[in-house]
């Protein structure tokens, strides 16, 4: 959604980036101004247009109860125009029933949705069809990964407790969005779905993002196909087969996969290299070790790859780098990596983007040994979270060719910072 800026706002940015010494002050001086709210992704007081819209955003905001947060946890977020709209809603947990999703008819500039084990079946569902500008919807299950000696991601509730005899949304409740000409992304992960119920995704014009907790058949390959414009795939919370995976080559527009929280066979992980128009693979917390990625082919279209919260430590991606000549992302967050691991990113020649985050084994001696400095076709390195401090700024700052780099939950200091933004004019420093 795209709104102007005020001529004073667009006058003070293009006044700040002029005067800015470094790249970092430049972008943060030119970020629009958000709504003003009662807490961070809370209620925008100026929103509340009308008593019902009011009564819907409060009952919402109290709605996402979570084990251990004094608060509740509702996610809200607004437009910058004034006065400000409610366009995005995240909600968790067994409040969020039939009744209370029936609300939103009373906020319809809503544009995305975003449900975690929500406790509503397909009336519920309707509810949201009827959304006028309804663009994505997510019911997934709440997020639980816990990795002994490793942070909790963001949104991680491994305390929450499973109501497996909830309501729950089937793919029944698909042909309530028949010829919906907004919806672009339908996140299902949470849901009851048969193969037989992803006929209707034809009839969504715009359909482009889809994620689906069930195994993937010939028919489901049929009905996906069916869908012009989808290009992105989640599979999850299940076993994926190599069968699944060779299926899916079948679809010449797949070009980004993703597979969550799911045991991957070492045929699956094969079978990988054979999808023709896969640029983009994550496999994200499924126990995915140094051993398994000896049996992972890359396609040569493949050039970003995100592991994320695996059980990856080092030794597989020597191997990896061997086949995977085209990529230029590589996500390795809340994996097992320690200093050891970092010459093994110089057999990636082509890598641009490097995602290290929460690795505790990483500290300030990888980054001084010098392994990454190598890396002068890097532009972008993430580095949030991990054991580094102010020793490591001299070998930091000596890394010119970044564009970015994210420093942010580390122990490098505001005085660090500093000292990186003076001997890297041109990279934007994340902290």
């Amino acid at each position: 959604m795209k709104y102007l800026l005020p001529a004073s706002l667009v006058t003070f940015t293009f006044a700040a980036i002029g005067f800015a010494q470094n790249k970092t002050d430049a972008v943060n001086a030119s970020k629009p101004k958000p709504a003003k709210t009662l807490k961070p992704f809370g209620i925008a007081p100026a929103g509340l247009t009308n008593p019902e819209l009011k009564h819907a955003v409060e009952r919402f905001d109290a709605a996402s109860v979570l084990p251990g947060k004094p608060k509740p946890f509702t996610r809200m977020r607004w437009t910058s125009e004034d006065p400000p709209k409610l366009w995005y809603i995240g909600l968790w947990g067994p409040n969020i029933d039939n009744e209370l999703i029936a609300l939103t008819k009373n906020t319809p500039d809503l544009t995305m949705v975003d449900l975690h084990e929500p406790h509503i079946d397909n009336d519920g569902m309707k509810s949201i069809a009827a959304l006028p500008g309804m663009r994505y919807l997510r019911v997934n299950p709440i997020e639980r990964w816990n990795k002994k000696g490793h942070p909790e991601p963001m949104y991680c509730f491994p305390e929450f407790t499973s109501h497996p005899d909830r309501p729950r949304v089937t793919g029944k409740s698909l042909s309530y969005f028949e010829g919906k000409g907004t919806l672009e992304g339908l996140y299902l992960l949470d849901a009851v779905i048969d193969t037989a119920d992803l006929v209707h995704l034809a009839k969504l014009p715009r359909l482009s993002t889809l994620a689906l907790p069930c195994e993937i058949d010939e028919a489901a390959v049929t009905n996906l196909a069916a869908c012009s414009r989808l290009h992105r795939l989640t599979l999850g919370f299940r076993k994926i087969t190599g069968t699944e995976i060779k299926l899916l080559a079948n679809l010449q527009k797949l070009q980004y996969l993703k597979i969550t929280h799911a045991t991957v066979t070492n045929e699956a992980l094969a079978a990988i290299g054979m999808m023709p128009a896969l640029k983009s693979l994550e496999i994200v917390a499924s126990e995915l070790s140094d051993d398994q990625l000896s049996h992972l082919r890359l396609p040569d279209s493949l050039t970003t790859l995100g592991l994320k919260q695996n059980n990856i430590s080092g030794p597989g991606l020597a191997q990896l780098a061997n086949h995977a000549h085209n990529l230029t992302t590589l996500g390795l967050e809340f994996n097992d990596l320690t200093n050891q691991a970092l010459p093994v990113f110089n057999g990636f020649t082509n890598l641009k983007n490097l995602y290290l985050s929460y690795c505790p084994g990483i500290n300030d001696k990888g980054i001084d040994s010098g392994s990454l400095l190598k890396m002068e076709h890097l532009r972008e390195l993430r580095l949030r979270g991990l054991k580094v401090t102010d020793a490591s700024v001299e070998s930091l700052s000596e890394m010119t060719f970044l564009e970015t780099l994210s420093m942010r939950g580390t122990g490098v200091t505001r005085d660090g910072v500093d000292q990186l933004k003076k001997a890297m004019p041109e990279t934007y420093i994340f902290k």
